[in-house]
Order: structure tokens, then sequence, then C-alpha cells
């Protein structure tokens, strides 16, 4: 089997190869036509997909995101289907793609030419910037939207979704600070059949000067808890900001008040699985792998803070 890049292999959480192909799809990115009843508001959308049952895939498209002008984000809604592992929307340069294919995920990341917007792991949310603070996408931007599906059940599936933005205007926004999206995990994972198995407490510093205001987990199946604190140091323990003890439907929890990153304090997180299966499980891209991620968006930020074994990526 063709392996992926080095950086998609070690950063992704979507599988090292797509298991079939998909037929009868139609994919759209568009304005306040799509569904929303705000003249501002824009919307990403992938979809319907088949999923054959017993199947896992990823597949992308890249549309015109249908803004003829800057604007801010001031908040965000996500509809995903049943099956649906993640979606990400990225800001891209990449031309248009309007029919599903099959991709490797993060491969623009490597490239620098994708930046994400939102990476939506539960099937339902709503996250909205608080005062002050706005993502900036510019006009006539291209996005990219990743989809990686998988299928447990017995039956066919149809995965579909959208992520709404809800936009201002950057010419009549109040003033406001750009924010972006912070992305931290670890690759250390050996988790032998039939074991439980913590990373124990990892402490990340933050970048120095920025503001952190919101907090998710990424584990995969066998994903037990997932938790994160602000540290002071490394060992401090004393403040918890994520409890996550389901993968699926992990925290988006808005800070309030954030937490300031000073350039010596940071982020602390820790995941814990069981393998109920009868072999040994790894970092890996598939959701039949384990990951252990920790995110959330950070002001002022102009770029995607990717760290990974506390080594920054990008």
């Amino acid at each position: 089997m063709r392996k992926a890049p080095l950086l998609a292999r070690t950063l992704c959480f979507v599988p090292l190869a797509v298991l079939a192909a998909c037929s009868g799809q139609t994919s759209a990115a568009s304005g306040a036509d799509g569904g929303s009843t705000n003249p501002n508001d824009l919307q990403a959308s992938v979809g319907p997909i088949d999923v054959p049952a017993g199947v896992e895939t990823t597949v992308c498209i890249v549309e015109p995101l249908g803004n003829t002008q800057d604007v801010v984000v001031d908040g965000i809604d996500v509809n995903l289907a049943p099956g649906s592992h993640h979606l990400i929307v990225y800001l891209t340069s990449a031309e248009v793609q309007s029919d599903p294919v099959n991709c490797t995920p993060f491969a623009g990341i490597a490239a620098g030419t994708d930046t994400p917007l939102v990476l939506a792991n539960k099937e339902h949310a709503n996250f909205t910037f608080p005062q002050g603070v706005a993502q900036e996408i510019p006009a006539n931007a291209h996005v990219k939207v990743e989809a990686h599906y998988i299928n447990a059940t017995s039956s066919d599936i149809q995965g579909h979704g959208t992520v709404t933005f809800h936009t201002t205007p950057k010419a009549s926004a109040p003033p406001y600070q750009p924010a972006s999206f912070l992305f931290w995990g670890t690759t250390n994972i050996d988790i032998p059949p039939g074991a439980s198995v913590s990373t124990g407490p990892i402490f990340q510093v933050g970048p120095g000067g920025t503001h952190f205001l919101s907090v998710t987990t990424h584990e995969h199946r066998l994903g037990t808890r997932a938790q994160v604190w602000e540290s002071k140091q490394a060992g401090d323990l004393g403040t918890q900001i994520a409890d996550d003890k389901d993968w699926s439907n992990p925290s988006w929890r808005l800070l309030s008040p954030t937490f300031d990153f000073d350039g010596t304090n940071g982020l602390t997180y820790q995941c814990d699985w069981t393998n109920t299966t009868t072999q040994t499980v790894s970092f890996g891209e598939s959701a039949l792998d384990e990951m252990c991620f920790v995110g959330g968006y950070y002001y002022p930020g102009t770029s995607l803070d990717l760290r990974i074994d506390g080594h920054k990526v990008r």
C-alpha cells in the first residue's frame, strides 16, 4: 500500500488510504442561498456521500465560498450526518474541484496552501466568538471541505455535512482581534490488547502574548477520557477546563475569562484509553487507530499553531 506523505502520516486524524470509491455525490459551498436566513451567512457543505457498510473513506472538494468582499466570522454552526468522523473546512489556494475526490488528509497544511477555519468532530455544534474577536476570510475565498466517514453498521449510509459561518462585512465590523486555531497532540501511543493506558499529563507552553478562548479534545473509539488544564508550569493541574468522557461528543467550550499565554505557562492534556480489541493499537490516521489532541481558538493569531510532541510544526 502506498503511504501518504510524512507530514500527513504524522499529523492527520483521517485514514492512510481510502477504502472505497464514492459515487453519485453532489457538493456545494455557498452564500445565503444555502438554507440560511441571514444574508451575511456563508455555508460550506459536502454530500451526500455514499458510504457502504463497513467502509471508511475520506473525500475532499474545493469550492468558492461565495463572499465578494472581505468578511469576519462572528460564529459557527456545524451539522453532520451520522457516520461522520470529522469534517474540516480550510481556506485554500487550490483550484476549484466541485466533484468529491478521494484525498490525502492534511496535505495542504504540509504545502502551506490550507489553513483550517473549523475542525468539526461532533454531529452538532455551535460557537460564537466573544465581542472583539473574529476570524478573517478574504474576499472571493476558496474553501476545501475534507470529510472523513466511517460506516460501522451493516447498512449503507449517506454522509453529508454543513458548516455555516455567521459573518459581518469587514468594512463595517466593529474593532476586533483576529482569531486562529491551535492543535496540539502526541504520537506516543501504544495500547496493548485488553489494556487500559494513559498518556499521563503532557505540558505544552503556549504562544506568548496571546489568549486562549475555547477548548476541544480529540480521541478515537477506544478513548475513555480526555482532560485539559490551564497550567502555570509543568505539573500544575490546578484549573481543569475540559474533562471529556465521550470521545464522540467532545467539548466545544468557550472560556470566560480567556487563559492568557505569557510565554512560560500553557496547557496540560492527558488521554486515557481501554483497548477492547485483540490487537495493539497505536497512533494513526484511521478511526481504528488512536489519537490524543487538544485544540481551540486563540487570539491574536494569523495562522494555525500546530505542535506535535512538543515541536512546533506550523
